[in-house]
């Protein structure tokens, strides 16, 4: 008894490393035919790619979040300090 969703699941495992292959097999000959200096190049393209990209994305995560924390600190002075809640029906004693 075969059960059609795992089917269908290992026909998508095969179909993705079909395509990783095909994709790994051109990659390999696109570096086999390229000369030296087109290799270097494209070397530190990657390695740029792989170190800038992180990078951005951190910062730009931390300067979300610092700008959030600022405008909330800065709303809160806005507003001035928290009082307990009081009820317009509660009668001074």
């Amino acid at each position: 008894m075969n059960n059609a969703t795992f089917d269908s699941f290992y026909e998508t495992l095969n179909e993705m490393g079909r395509a990783i292959g095909k994709a790994a097999r051109t990659g390999s000959a696109a570096i086999a035919t390229m000369s030296w200096p087109a290799l270097a190049v494209c070397c530190v393209m990657l390695a740029l790619a792989i170190t800038i990209v992180p990078l951005a994305l951190f910062l730009f995560v931390m300067f979300m979040a610092i700008k959030l924390i600022y405008s909330v600190v800065a709303d809160r002075a806005t507003r001035g300090k928290v009082t307990p809640y009081t009820s317009h029906d509660d009668k001074p004693e």
